[in-house]
């Protein structure tokens, strides 16, 4: 009965590492909801897709603070969400495998 116990539970913790991060799928719906009230037809600022930039570009403008210098987010969005739009952008950016050319409407 200890093995079965010991089994399972060593097959319990390989799902829950080989489990992407959860913020990985809010990606999209964050970056419509953060960056898409201004970044949208009529907004303050112009409207983008993910494709706009390669992925090595979108990793430069997130590390360099890119965004702080026309206006500062950092109360829009919390450091996790700010990695998921990350991630979102890069894993949709024009050089990807999955680029994602609509954006925010």
């Amino acid at each position: 009965m200890r093995n079965a116990y010991a089994f399972l539970y060593i097959v319990a913790i390989g799902i829950v590492i080989s489990m992407p991060p959860a913020y990985a799928a809010d990606g999209k719906a964050l970056f419509m909801s953060k960056c898409g009230s201004c970044h949208r037809s009529g907004g303050e600022a112009s409207v983008f897709a993910p494709t706009k930039y390669a992925s090595t570009q979108w990793e430069r403008f997130f590390e360099a603070g890119k965004h702080a210098r026309i206006k500062d987010i950092s109360a829009l969005a919390k450091p996790d969400e700010s990695a998921a739009i990350k991630d979102y952008l890069k894993v949709h950016a024009a050089d990807s495998d999955q680029p994602e050319a609509i954006g925010l409407k």
